[in-house]
C-alpha cells in the first residue's frame, strides 16, 4: 500500500467532500501541490503547517491524510490584515500554478523560509522576490543580471515584456512605454517606499498573468501594500 510521511506540509486550500469529509491541498517538500482527503469536522485552516500521513491502494488513488499534528501559522496574523493577505495570496498562488504530485524542492525551502520570516519589516519586498521566485519555479524566470541590449548593466531600469531581461535606462528610454519599470530594489539596496513595491507588484502580475497561465489574481494580494 502506497504511503508518505510529511512534516510542515502548508495548507493550500479545502473544499467539502461529504460528510465530516474535505478534500485537503498541501505543498510538501517531496511531492509538491498534493490532494488528499481528510475526515474531520472542519476543514484544516489555509495557511497552517501539518505533519500528515497519506496512504491509498493504489499510488494514482486520491488518497487519505491522516493528521498527526496542526500548526496554525495565520493565528500569528489575524489582526494583520497585510500580512494575512500575503499569506492567503501564496497560498492561492501555489495551488492555482503548479502542477499536481511535481516536486520543488528549493521553491517549497524558498516559500518556507518566507513564511517564517513574515513577521519582518520588509516582509512586502520580499513577497515580491517570492513571485519571482515562483515564476522562476514555473521556468518563466526574470533575468536581471545584465542590459538585453548591452547597455550599462549598473544602471538598469525596465524590463522587456517579452522576454524578462532587463534593458538599462539610456537603452531602454526611447522605448520606455513598451517597457516594464524595474523597481530599483530588484538590483540594488534601497530604501524602498510604497511606489516601489506597487511597481514591483505590477511587474510580476505581468508575467504571472501573460505567460504563467494564471487567469486572475488573488482578490487580496494588491492589499499587501
Amino acid at each position: 500500500m502506497p504511503d508518505f510521511y510529511a512534516e510542515n506540509a502548508l495548507v493550500l486550500s479545502s473544499r467539502p467532500l461529504g460528510d465530516r469529509k474535505f478534500i485537503v491541498s498541501l505543498f510538501t517538500k517531496d511531492r509538491g501541490r498534493h490532494l488528499g482527503v481528510v475526515k474531520k469536522k472542519s476543514p484544516p485552516m489555509t495557511g497552517s503547517f501539518l505533519t500528515v500521513r497519506w496512504q491509498a491502494r493504489l499510488a494514482e488513488q486520491l488518497g487519505v491524510y491522516y493528521i498527526e499534528d496542526e500548526k496554525s501559522a495565520n493565528l500569528a496574523f489575524l489582526e494583520d490584515s497585510k500580512r494575512l493577505n500575503a499569506l492567503s495570496s501564496i497560498c492561492f498562488l501555489i495551488d492555482a500554478l503548479l502542477p499536481e504530485r511535481e516536486a520543488y524542492p528549493y521553491f517549497y525551502e524558498e516559500t518556507i523560509d518566507f513564511l517564517s520570516h513574515l513577521e519582518d519589516f520588509d516582509f512586502q519586498k520580499r513577497y515580491i522576490f517570492w513571485e519571482a521566485s515562483l515564476l522562476e519555479a514555473l521556468g518563466f524566470g526574470l533575468d536581471l543580471t545584465k542590459c538585453a541590449g548591452g547597455g550599462d548593466s549598473t544602471d538598469l531600469a525596465y524590463v522587456s515584456p517579452k522576454s524578462g531581461r532587463s534593458v538599462s535606462r539610456q537603452v531602454g528610454l526611447p522605448y520606455k512605454d513598451k517597457l516594464l519599470p524595474l523597481p530599483a530594489f530588484f538590483v540594488k539596496q534601497v530604501e524602498v517606499d510604497e511606489f516601489m513595491l506597487l511597481q514591483g507588484l505590477n511587474l510580476t502580475a505581468y508575467f504571472l498573468l501573460r505567460y504563467a497561465g494564471l487567469k486572475e489574481l488573488p482578490v487580496l494580494r494588491s492589499a499587501i501594500v
